[in-house]
């Protein structure tokens, strides 16, 4: 298993990941108050796509997921602080998500069957803005974009700044640094089982 998870974090770091970690489960701190943040106040994409409540199973069903799972792969992606508002937001966050889904791929084809993929905010704007719905709700259950969108880690309830933390990194989200070079992260996870 050593073996694999190494495969796997030096694929993440060479998909793009600024950094990469293995950690145990239970370092992921799963609360139901960071998941009714979706609906109150009301997150513009609640309800939008299936990957984002009230579409989703919510922190019962992530914790019964880590339950099962044998370790977690979080993945960070270092970018510049500015891009997290106005239109570069969602190819950012585009970026995350295909880098977390690409992990999860290779982590199926190295032996963890069970990997789930999950990655930070709705995947509408940075996948199907353009589109009045989301094809996986309204067409028969087929995204769009199956093999690059992720269900939104906000809508599981995962405490991302504790999760940070856990891996040794910084759970502050913009650096000491301000203005043009003030950096910040975004982040996905990747459950093994």
């Amino acid at each position: 298993m050593e073996n694999k998870s190494a495969a796997l974090l030096t694929f993440a770091r060479k998909s793009g990941a600024t950094a990469a970690t293995i950690l145990r489960p239970d370092c992921v701190l799963v609360e139901d108050s960071l998941a009714r943040c979706c609906k109150k106040p009301k997150c513009p994409f609640w309800g939008q796509s299936s990957s984002c409540p009230p579409h989703v199973g919510g922190p019962d069903d992530f914790r019964q997921l880590l339950q099962a799972s044998r370790l977690v792969l979080v993945v960070r992606l270092d970018i510049q602080a500015c891009s997290l508002h106005g239109e570069e937001r969602a190819q950012v966050m585009r970026l995350l998500h295909e880098l977390v889904a690409a992990v999860e791929i290779q982590a199926k084809q190295l032996g963890y069957a069970g990997a789930s993929g999950f990655a930070a905010g709705s995947c509408k704007p940075c996948f199907c803005a353009d589109k009045d719905d989301c094809s996986a709700l309204h067409n028969k259950g087929k995204c769009r974009f199956p093999d690059q969108a992720r269900p939104s880690l906000s809508g599981f309830g995962v405490n991302v700044g504790h999760l940070m933390e856990a891996a040794g990194w910084s759970g502050t989200l913009f650096s000491e640094r301000e203005g043009a070079g003030q950096l910040a992260w975004v982040a996905g996870l990747i459950v093994l089982s």
